[in-house]
């Protein structure tokens, strides 16, 4: 017992020269884990970080202006290059436009209608009424509507308050045949999948008629319980993941920052395997978040 109390000892005088800097310990293989006390990623390097500040954005930083018949819409992501993005939010290599769109009381949209377009719209707030191609539908907060390319449609708001809303929009290439009627969704009946990501609730949207996408994506509502973590995990190239706060605010580690994420920012996670994102819930009230997943990175090489 002697004999191994000297080495213990110095063992733990090692340790503690080694992290008080007393000796000089070159580092040539990242430890297992990343997160381990002598990581050579213990320390942020401005100069090769992703800039994450770029890729979330508010829709409280646009300028409005007036869309898709009379919608007053206001951008919170746009085109750009996912990987050097020239402005923040500049950030989308698939979609065409990712906004808030708001109708106000007692207003109606014009018909409108682009051949070389389609529009997801989520209601986030308010209510409504949409008609197109002889459907007409009411919608709520929770639901959904996909109109497809060249089909004329109007939005009606009899309300005293905004209809407030995600608008998506992809454009069609060529020799796309699009649906002929618009689809209605809304996630409240669907059965939620608990657990993704350690803490993720979600709940996909529930269709009358399911939309035909252009792009290999989806959306669902992803809650998460009260002061619970997502795990913390990256994207690579071809993924256009988009998560959207509807309600609450939560704290989100993106990258090696920390934000605060409100209700009408987005962010969209950088495709280059270098940057985790994790969505918690600090708090005792209800977190619900849009989730957009845009998988070209799933489609099978032809």
């Amino acid at each position: 017992m002697k004999k191994i109390v000297p080495i213990l000892a110095g063992a733990a005088l090692a340790a503690l020269t080694l992290v008080f800097g007393q000796v000089q310990t070159k580092i040539t293989v990242e430890p297992d884990p990343s997160f381990a006390e002598d990581a050579l990623s213990n320390r942020r390097h401005p100069d090769v970080d992703t800039d994450v500040f770029l890729y979330i954005n508010h829709w409280r930083n646009s300028i409005p202006y007036e869309g898709h018949g009379g919608f007053i819409e206001r951008d919170i992501l746009t085109p750009g290059d996912p990987l050097r993005p020239p402005k923040k939010g500049a950030v989308l290599k698939y979609i065409k436009a990712y906004k808030r769109a708001a109708l106000e009381p007692r207003c109606n949209t014009q018909p409108f209608k682009n051949d070389g377009e389609q529009v997801f719209v989520y209601v986030c707030g308010g209510g409504g009424q949409v008609e197109a191609g002889g459907q007409s539908a009411k919608i709520e907060e929770g639901w959904a509507v996909f109109l497809p390319a060249g089909l004329s449609y109007r939005f009606f708001n009899q309300r005293e308050s905004d209809l407030e809303t995600i608008m998506v929009v992809e454009t069609v290439p060529p020799g796309f045949v699009p649906n002929r009627k618009m689809s209605v969704g809304e996630y409240h009946s669907s059965v939620p999948s608990v657990g993704m990501h350690w803490a993720h609730i979600g709940r996909g949207l529930t269709w009358d008629t399911p939309p035909k996408f252009a792009n290999p994506m989806g959306f669902a509502v992803v809650s998460i319980d009260n002061f619970d973590i997502a795990q913390p995990h990256f994207h690579g190239p071809g993924c256009e993941e988009i998560w959207c706060q509807l309600k609450g605010t939560s704290l989100l580690l993106f990258g090696n920052r920390l934000f605060r994420q409100e209700p009408g920012e987005a962010f969209l996670i950088p495709p280059n395997k270098k940057v985790p994102h994790s969505s918690i819930n600090a708090t005792d009230e209800p977190m619900l978040w849009l989730y957009m997943g845009n998988r070209h990175d799933n489609e099978k090489t032809k």
